[in-house]
């Protein structure tokens, strides 16, 4: 019995199989969360940068523009973010106004997809970046992220099946003062 016993004890032929089981699942634990992981600090990047470019373009505009100029720079914002697909980014346009002491929303405009990225941004933030008669685009993306790891480990070990990612970017017009969005022409309907 006692030889039976060291020859268990020394036998060395399936160690290999039981590390392997035993570390593996933590592997790809690991694996898959630094993959969430580095996925969302790169879509949190795109985000960030869709919202910097439609700001930017919409800012470039001499005194008006067009809804359907708009409706390109959401197609620019769209290139930025892919391989998401477009139906899955909100981006939504605002133009605010100061007249004396007031700030107040003038034109809005979204690209029609996905859910609202919530309320329309806080005036009391943009006061010091503004002077009365100037104008003030906030260019807003936002996008739901969705995590893999979530899929196959259990929404209870993530503790969360998906996150939010939104970014708002503010630009002064760089031509004028004032800055309107039409809907068709140039002194038209103001985009709403």
């Amino acid at each position: 019995m006692i030889s039976k016993f060291r020859k268990f004890v020394s036998e060395t032929r399936g160690i290999a199989a039981i590390e392997f089981a035993l570390i593996m699942p933590f592997m790809l634990i690991i694996y898959f969360g630094l993959f969430d992981i580095t996925t969302l600090v790169s879509v949190n990047r795109k985000v960030t940068y869709s919202a910097s470019v439609v700001a930017d373009l919409v800012a470039q505009n001499k005194t008006s523009v067009l809804k359907a100029d708009i409706q390109n720079y959401f197609n620019a914002a769209n290139m930025v973010m892919s391989p998401m697909p477009a139906a899955a980014v909100r981006v939504e346009v605002f133009g605010y106004r100061k007249s004396g002491s007031t700030i107040s929303q003038i034109w809005k405009v979204n690209n029609g997809q996905s859910s609202p990225c919530g309320a329309p941004p806080a005036t009391s933030a943009m006061d010091p970046l503004m002077v009365a008669g100037n104008d003030l685009v906030v260019a807003r993306v936002c996008t739901t992220y969705e995590i893999y790891a979530a899929n196959f480990l259990g929404h209870s070990i993530v503790n969360a099946s998906s996150f939010f990612i939104g970014e708002s970017i503010t630009q002064r017009p760089r031509s004028t003062l004032k800055l309107t969005c039409y809907n068709t022409t140039v002194g038209g309907a103001v985009c709403s």
